[in-house]
């Protein structure tokens, strides 16, 4: 008996190839892609709508998580620096928008004076610019574009609700109140977003 010395002989097959008759090695035919490509897209139709779904959630989960976050450093840095920290809607330019309208971003700024813009560049803590995607519209309570957060972390006045919605779709909510804490709400499934 010859000793083994790693060559295979004409009968044996390698693993994970095929072989014919003649020994050479076969691939894949066209109706083997076809029909594989077939079911690919067959299930790729069946899983987008769910998957477009559960995109959507995560960025108002994202949206909302994010807001919250920013909103609840503003009151802590009112807090520690004895200041009150005003926080605003705006379109990246330093400066407050005049509407309600949340989508492009927000402005944190030190409010010594108490004005309804940062009195200088130096006032401005944190600009956040275009944080959600386009498909979202984060809409703030007309009566309260913005909060200020008092020294004491107090935020007086009406509370002030950021809504997040897709669409016609309530996703989420940011609320403030009047003692300055916040707070997150989810809505599954989503509500209707009224003024949208």
């Amino acid at each position: 008996m010859t000793p083994y010395r790693g060559s295979c002989l004409p009968h044996c097959r390698w693993k994970g190839h095929r072989s014919t008759r003649s020994g050479h090695r076969a691939g894949i035919t066209l109706i083997e892609l076809v029909v594989t490509l077939a079911l690919a897209s067959l299930l790729l139709a069946i899983a987008l709508p769910g998957f477009s779904g559960i995109l959507r959630n995560l960025r108002a989960d994202t949206a909302v998580h994010l807001l919250h976050t920013h909103l609840t450093i503003a009151r802590s840095t009112a807090v520690t620096r004895r200041v009150p920290i005003t926080v605003c809607p705006s379109r990246g330019d330093g400066r407050c928008s005049t509407d309600s309208d949340w989508s492009h971003g927000w402005l944190m700024y030190r409010d010594r004076r108490r004005r309804n813009q940062p009195e200088s560049d130096q006032d401005i803590l944190r600009q956040t610019v275009s944080p959600t995607h386009s498909s979202l519209r984060l809409i703030s309570s007309e009566s309260r574009p913005r909060i200020r957060f008092l020294a004491s972390g107090r935020s007086g006045g009406s509370n002030l609700t950021i809504r997040v919605c897709h669409q016609s779709e309530l996703f989420g909510e940011v609320i403030v109140n009047n003692v300055g804490r916040v707070r997150a709400v989810r809505h599954h499934p989503p509500k209707t977003c009224a003024g949208w």
